[in-house]
C-alpha cells in the first residue's frame, strides 16, 4: 500500500503540479483510492488555472447557493486521469512490486544464513558450481568454498551451507559452502538426534576441509556417553557424514575444563606419555613414545595444527626418550 500511495502521488504531481488543494484517501481495507480537490469559485471571465479554479456558472450547476470566493470540493474520477496516466502508473507499480518482492525474498534468505540445504548440481563454470533453484536467484559454490579434491557431478544432490546472501542487480545470490566448519556442525545436528535436541553440546569444531576435523563435545546428562552416542554402533552415525565430506577424518573428543586432560585428548589418536604446560604463555609440551610421534603430528602437521586450534595452546610434540635433552 505504501508503494501504491507513493506512486499515485508521484504521477498526480506529474499531471497536476503541486497538490496543495488536493486530498487523497487510501482505504487499506478495500483497496479504494479517492482523490478530492478544492476549487476556488471565480467569475467566468478571469479563470486562469483549471486545476485550482472553477467558473461560477459551472459551480452553481453542481451545488446551488455558491458564490464567488467560495470553495467547491470536487471528486476526481479515474476516467478524468486519462489512459496515459493509468498506463504509466500500472507500469511503475508492476516494476516496484517486483523489486519489492525480490528485496523481501532477500531479507528472508538473510535469515537463512547458517542453515543447511540439499540441492542438485545444475552446471559447472570456471571451477564454480551452480545449483538448481526453482526461484529466480543464483546458488553458487565458489571454488574457495569447496572441499579440496572433491568432484561434484552434474545432476547429483549434495548438502550445502548458506554462508552469505548477496543482492546484485535485482538478483539474489546465495553463496554456499562445504568447507566451512559450520557446515560440519549442521551435518552433525542432522545425523545425531542427541546433538539436535541439545543433550550433547558441541563446544568447538576445528577443521581442515578434506583432511581432518576435531570436534569437542560435552554431555548435559552424566549418564550419557557423548562419544559413544555420537559415533554409534560401529560408527553408524558418522558414516553418512564422512561420506558427505569426502572421507574426511573426524576426531570426536570429550571436552574438559581440565586443560591437561583436554590437551591430552586433543592430540588423539596419539597416546600421551607426559605433559607439561605453561598457562601464562599458553604453551604445551606433550611427550610421546617414538612410535606415536607421527600420529601426534599428523600428515602435513594437520593433527598438531588442529589440536592447537582446539585448545588455544601452542603445542610442542617431544620424544619421551629424549626428555632429559
Amino acid at each position: 500500500m505504501s508503494i501504491i500511495k507513493k506512486s499515485f502521488i508521484f504521477f498526480l504531481k506529474k499531471k497536476y503540479g503541486k497538490l496543495k488543494n488536493y486530498k487523497i484517501f487510501f482505504n487499506y481495507k478495500n483497496g479504494e483510492i479517492e482523490i478530492w480537490r478544492d476549487l476556488k469559485i471565480v467569475s467566468d471571465e478571469i479563470i486562469k488555472n483549471l486545476n485550482k479554479q472553477i467558473e461560477i456558472s459551472k459551480a452553481i450547476k453542481i451545488k446551488k447557493n455558491l458564490k464567488i470566493g467560495d470553495y467547491l470540493k470536487e471528486k476526481i474520477e479515474y476516467q478524468q486521469l486519462g489512459k496515459k496516466f493509468l498506463f504509466s502508473l500500472k507500469k511503475d507499480l508492476l516494476y516496484k512490486f517486483k523489486k519489492f518482492e525480490i528485496k523481501n525474498k532477500f531479507q528472508i534468505f538473510k535469515k537463512k544464513i547458517g542453515e543447511i540445504i540439499y540441492a542438485k548440481v545444475d552446471y559447472i563454470m570456471n571451477d564454480n558450481i551452480f545449483f538448481e533453484n526453482n526461484e529466480n536467484n543464483k546458488m553458487i559454490l565458489l571454488k574457495e568454498e569447496q572441499i579440496p579434491n572433491e568432484k561434484l557431478k552434474k545432476g547429483n544432490y549434495f548438502f550445502l551451507l548458506i554462508k552469505k546472501v548477496k543482492f546484485i542487480k535485482n538478483k539474489i545470490y546465495l553463496l554456499l559452502s562445504r568447507k566451512d566448519k559450520n557446515f560440519l556442525k549442521k551435518l552433525l545436528e542432522l545425523e545425531i538426534p542427541e546433538i539436535s535436541n541439545g543433550l550433547i553440546i558441541i563446544k568447538k569444531i576445528v577443521r581442515i576441509a578434506g583432511e581432518r576435523s576435531k570436534i569437542a563435545i560435552k554431555s548435559k546428562n552424566k549418564t550419557i556417553d557423548p562419544i559413544g552416542t555420537c559415533v554409534g554402533l560401529k560408527g553408524s552415525k558418522l558414516k553418512n557424514i564422512i561420506k558427505e565430506i569426502n572421507n574426511e577424518i573426524l576426531d570426536i573428543i570429550n571436552y574438559s575444563s581440565n586443560i591437561e586432560l583436554y590437551l591430552t585428548r586433543s592430540i588423539s589418536p596419539a597416546k600421551v606419555a607426559m605433559i607439561k604446560i605453561d598457562r601464562k604463555k599458553k604453551l604445551a609440551f606433550i611427550y610421546v613414545n617414538s612410535e606415536e610421534i607421527k600420529k601426534a603430528i599428523g600428515n602435513k602437521k594437520t593433527n598438531l595444527r588442529l589440536a592447537s586450534k582446539l585448545t588455544g595452546y601452542k603445542i610442542y610434540i617431544l620424544n619421551i626418550k629424549k626428555k632429559n635433552e
